[in-house]
């Protein structure tokens, strides 16, 4: 008889926990298309494994339901490696997935990460960072900035070392 309360009561538990999860899945609202602005930060062989800071916009649209984004364009800009990439993998997905602190920040990731850059060899080498990569980013909805938190390791010995966009006309809930 005990185990049968116990097996109920874990059971309640369990459905209870199942329904708090569906009801805390993250959603993309806002304007669609919309528009990111700001900046990012890339190493690789190109750099000579230095960091090239460039301004960058996304645009991109809320796919249905709003469980991800695409960002269906993406123009870097800049002096520099910044005028050569050529970006591979579009559309790439943004996918929120859980929340830091109730709703402000978001966990998610950016899959189908990727860019080349021809180089000019011998004097600058080729980069292939095509992957395509998924990386891990953060979206916080206070000032509408998506973000890495660390270095994001792409294929070719490339990296991710910053982003920083903002898209004022999206949020995640």
């Amino acid at each position: 008889m005990k185990n049968n309360k116990l097996v109920s009561v874990i059971g309640a538990l369990a459905i209870g926990l199942g329904i708090s999860g569906m009801a805390s899945a993250a959603t993309i609202t806002g304007s669609s298309p919309f528009t990111a602005t700001g900046t990012i930060g890339v190493s690789g062989p190109s750099s000579f494994g230095a960091t090239v800071n460039c301004s960058v916009v996304f645009n991109g649209t809320i796919n249905a339901g709003g469980a991800s984004a695409n960002i269906n364009t993406v123009t870097v800009s800049g002096s520099g490696l910044c005028a050569l990439p050529t970006i591979t993998g579009l559309p790439w997905t943004l996918t929120p997935s859980t929340t830091t602190d109730s709703g402000e920040t978001w966990l998610g990731t950016v899959s189908g990460v990727g860019f080349t850059i021809a180089g000019a060899p011998p004097l600058i080498p080729a980069s292939n960072c095509a992957g395509p990569t998924t990386i891990n980013v953060q979206w916080t909805n206070s000032n509408s900035t998506l973000r890495v938190t660390s270095a994001q390791a792409l294929a070719g010995n490339c990296n991710i070392r910053s982003l920083n966009v903002q898209a004022p006309a999206i949020s995640v809930n």
